[in-house]
Parts: structure tokens; sequence; C-alpha cells
């Protein structure tokens, strides 16, 4: 009797072979993106501009001076300006300390729009017209969020006799 309840329930199997299993989804390699020189790398040998006062605005200034200073000579001081955030502008204000003339048309730049983690670059004539440590002063202003913020940074040029 056990034999032909086995038979039995063997004959109702359904016959369908099983279906195939979903085939697993095809792992994708992302393909990398080739990007260029990074911030850090391209203001490589500059040094950090001294950041003043208590502003939040997330910019770094980064400078090179381009001979050693002296007395009397034209000195040109590079900048690197940059962001961490994009905004439609930005104006640097550049003050001489005592003892620093700024070459006429070098105290304000414009800069166009702006994009995070780019770097932007602009040259800055000044005289030293004493010796000893000097001060270069820059307001860097950015308009973004129909506001305009402020961060100041200072230079220090050593000018020997």
């Amino acid at each position: 009797m056990a034999c032909a309840v086995a038979s039995l329930s063997a004959c109702h199997r359904n016959s369908d072979p099983e279906p195939a299993a979903a085939p697993a989804p095809r792992a994708t390699v992302p393909v990398p993106v080739k990007k260029g020189p990074s911030a850090t790398e391209l203001t490589r040998g500059m040094v950090e501009a001294v950041s003043y006062g208590k502003s939040q605005l997330p910019v770094q200034l980064k400078f090179d001076l381009m001979q050693r200073p002296t007395v009397g000579q034209p000195l040109d001081v590079s900048i690197a300006v940059l962001p961490q955030i994009d905004a439609p502008g930005a104006d640097i204000q550049v003050a001489g300390g005592e003892g620093v003339t700024i070459t006429p048309g070098e105290n304000q730049f414009a800069l166009a729009s702006l994009a995070a983690g780019e770097v932007y670059r602009e040259n800055i004539r000044v005289i030293p017209t004493t010796p000893g440590v000097l001060l270069l002063n820059l307001t860097v202003l950015v308009k973004h969020d129909e506001m305009t913020e402020s961060r100041a940074f200072s230079i220090p040029i050593i000018v020997e006799h």
C-alpha cells in the first residue's frame, strides 16, 4: 500500500521544469573620471596668507613672492584665491600697510563666477619703501545667497636693508 501511495503522489507532481533563476545583475565597473590637478597641487610651493577677524567665509588665500623684496624695487606678489563654495562673483581689495606702496590700478580685482575647489590667480605689484616686516592686506568679498561676505588676510613681506 505504501508503494501505491508513493507512486500516486509522484504522478501528481508538476512536470513543468522549474523556472530558471533570473540572471544576476551585471556588476558595472565605474569609469574613473579623469580630473585635472587639485587645488593643493596647483598651489604647491605657495604659502597660506594669515586670516584675521572672525569671518567664517569658506575661502583660502595663498601667496608667493616672485623675487626677493628690496627697498624701492617693484615686487610681484602672486596670489591664489581658493573658494570652497560656488558664488556668482568676488572682489579682492588690496591695501598696503606702512612701508608698502601699491602700484596704481592694483588695489582692486574682480573675479567673475567662482566654483568650489578651483584656483583663481592674480598678480599684484607693490613697492616696499622701508626695511623690516611689512604687511600687504587683502579683503576678499564674495557675493552669494543674495548677500556679500568678506574675509581679511595679511601677507607678510620681509624686506632687508
